[in-house]
This record gives C-alpha cells, structure tokens and sequence, in this order.
C-alpha cells in the first residue's frame, strides 16, 4: 500500500480509499461489513460514506467495532456527509452519523455536494461552517472538508474563499480537463485532495478497448492503468474506489501494490489521447433525476454516452430496450417542456436538453425502422 501526507493534517492516508456506496446488498449487513475489513486488513485506511447512502453508515459502523480493536496499531480514518445548511442541520446530521458509524469522532466531515458557487455562500451565511466549527471545537469532527461537483475554477474559488482541510472532487483519466484547475489550487494551499469515480463511474472498465490508451505497460488491465494514471500524479492524495465486491478490492489493490512511477512522456501521451468527447460525457451523479415530466434522465443520459463510446446511434436504443428496459415501459421523452431543471441540476453543466432531443431522433428513427421492417415481413408472408 502507498501512504501519502494528507495535507496539513500531519496524517498519513492510503492512496487507495474505500467508498462505502456499492456495496452488494447491504441488506447483508455481515458480508459488507466484512468487505470493509478486508480492506483495512489490506492497508487501506480511509473510508468513506455519507448519511444518504442507505445503511452503508450502519454498516460500516458493524466493522468500525471490530475493527476499533487494532486501531491503535493500524489506525484507520472515517469520512462522511451532510447536506445540512444550518447550524442545527449540520450537528443533526453529525450526531445521527456517529451513532450509525459507532464512532466518538468523524475524522473527515464534508459540506457536502456544492453544485455551484452560489450555494456555498447559502450555506455559509444560513450558518453551516458555524455548525462545523462548533462540532471540531467539541471533538465530534477532527477536520472540516468539502466535496463538490462544481468545475475546476469553481472549486478553486470556494477553496480560497475557506480553509478547508480536503477536497473531495470527481477526477478519472476520462474528465480529468474539466477539474484540473481544482487539483492545481488545492496543491498550492497544501489542501488533500481525494478523488471519486476514478473509474469514470464504470464506464472505463466497460470499455476497456476504448480506454486502452490508460495502460502504460504490458499486462496492465485498463482498471489498474486508470488508477496508477492518479496514485502517480502528487496533487493527489486518495483515489476513492467505490468496492462492491473481493474481486473489485483485488483489482484495485493489484493496482495500487504494483504502482510503479510513471514516466513524464508516458503521462503525457495518456493526457494526450483523452479527447473532448470523454471529457463531456456524463459521469452518472444521478443529480438530474428530479424532472417534473418523470422523464428519466439519468439512464438517457447513460445512454448517450453508449452512442459517445461506440459512435453509433443504435447504440441509443439498444442500451436503452436491453439494458434499461426503457422502451418498453414509456421513455416520457415527448413529455419534455426543456423546462433546464435537468440542465440546472447537472454537476458538468452537460446540454441535456440538446442531447435528450438526439435521443428523441433517434428513438422515432429506430421505431420508423422497426414498423418498416414489420411491414416487410407482413407483406413477404
């Protein structure tokens, strides 16, 4: 395992995190619980989790007990969430986070998901950091963090605008243009950087002839090359790796344990080869499912990066009809307004509206085809 200062906390944090969003079935309370374990048993010793991802607190909290045995010789360091905007907001939701994850203190407390600026001054003046300096003052929080979806600049803006101790930010070797500028101002003020959906939200083990451009050696899988592209670069601190599974936590700590430095040509050919398309592809934050027409966004979104992928349009309707089901229980597309609530929502401020009209296009091709080809066949027999 690799271990790298998490800036001016005076820790020492595993390159490798653990987000405690994916598990299986956390209904399975026992075989989570143990997924967490093997992970610390494996070196890793940054978990993170949130008061909104189901019971993954209650379940972490199982393995935190056992694991509070050895904590003292391996310690280990807990992440969560809050939403909250107010003072009694933000210590609620602390204090319902600590019973669930059995915990005395949350070492890294988010002010969770900035979607834009403007938010974060909301937040601030309604009393939010208040509650957070308060909840550090009394020993419930050790540092105070934010995570944010915003763009690079953006994020730059509300990092100088307070100390916050880390920064949890999405980052992968498929949209590492739209927050570089994050990464760069978080190094300059000695500020962590923890990054999620290293992985491009699945889409790059997905695809590993699309993304085989991440590999830098021979045998190197594309899972193993996305990740040492970010346990190489020293802006960053932790690559939170969403474990559903042994199997994932294998891959992942293959790729961590076999991390060899990689040479300044060979990142900038992997940087080289990521184009405009990658950059722009939705990266599955499901922030715009709250369309007034039920229209669900998220999985046509989805879908459009299958066509961004292969290039062909019919890869629209297939991953919709076969993956989604969508098409045969009612896509809404004609029920859109373009009202933008979509658009307002979305964390890359991706054209939404542009892309749910192509899939509508495409949706009314594939049917006029499909009637074409049935009336062949009628007319045949």
């Amino acid at each position: 395992m690799i271990y790298k200062p998490f800036g001016s906390t005076g820790l020492n944090i595993s390159s490798l995190g653990f987000g405690g969003m994916r598990f299986e079935d956390q209904n399975n309370v026992e075989a989570c619980a143990d997924l967490v374990k093997a992970c610390y048993d494996a070196g890793i010793n940054y978990f993170d989790t949130a008061i909104g991802y189901g019971k993954s607190e209650e379940v972490m909290g199982v393995a935190f007990k056992e694991m509070a045995a050895t904590k003292a010789k391996r310690p280990f360091y807990v992440a969560s969430k809050t939403f909250g905007s107010t003072e009694d907001e933000v210590r609620r939701d602390c204090e319902t986070s600590l019973k669930r994850l059995q915990v005395d203190a949350i070492d890294f407390y988010h002010m969770w998901c900035l979607l834009e600026p403007g938010r974060f001054e909301e937040r601030r003046a309604q009393g939010a950091l208040r509650g957070f300096e308060k909840l550090k003052a009394e020993g419930l929080i050790r540092h105070i963090c934010v995570s944010s979806h915003m763009h690079g600049d953006q994020i730059s803006e509300v990092l100088r605008a307070y100390p916050f101790e880390s920064v949890l930010l999405g980052y992968s070797a498929m949209n590492f243009a739209f927050r570089d500028a994050a990464l760069d101002s978080a190094h300059q003020l000695n500020r962590a950087v923890v990054v999620m959906n290293p992985l491009g939200g699945g889409l790059i083990p997905q695809h590993p002839a699309r993304f085989d451009f991440v590999r830098s050696r021979a045998g190197e899988t594309v899972v193993e090359g996305a990740l040492r592209f970010l346990f190489n670069d020293p802006r960053i601190n932790v690559a939170l790796v969403g474990l559903s599974n042994r199997k994932q936590l294998a891959e992942a700590l293959a790729a961590v344990n076999g991390f060899r430095p990689l040479a300044a040509d060979q990142v900038a050919r992997i940087r080289s080869s990521i184009r405009e398309a990658f950059n722009r592809m939705c990266t599955g934050c499901a922030y715009c499912d709250e369309c007034p027409q039920a229209i669900p966004v998220p999985k046509l979104m989805d879908a459009y990066n299958q066509y961004m992928l292969s290039g062909k349009p019919v890869s629209i309707t297939d991953r919709l009809n076969w993956h989604w089901g969508i098409l045969r229980e009612g896509h809404h597309l004609d029920q859109c307004t373009e009202c933008g609530a979509c658009e307002r929502a979305c964390t890359q401020k991706l054209p939404i509206i542009q892309r749910l009209n192509e899939i509508r296009a495409e949706v009314q091709n594939r049917a006029r085809q499909d009637e074409a080809r049935k009336k062949t066949k009628e007319d045949e027999e």
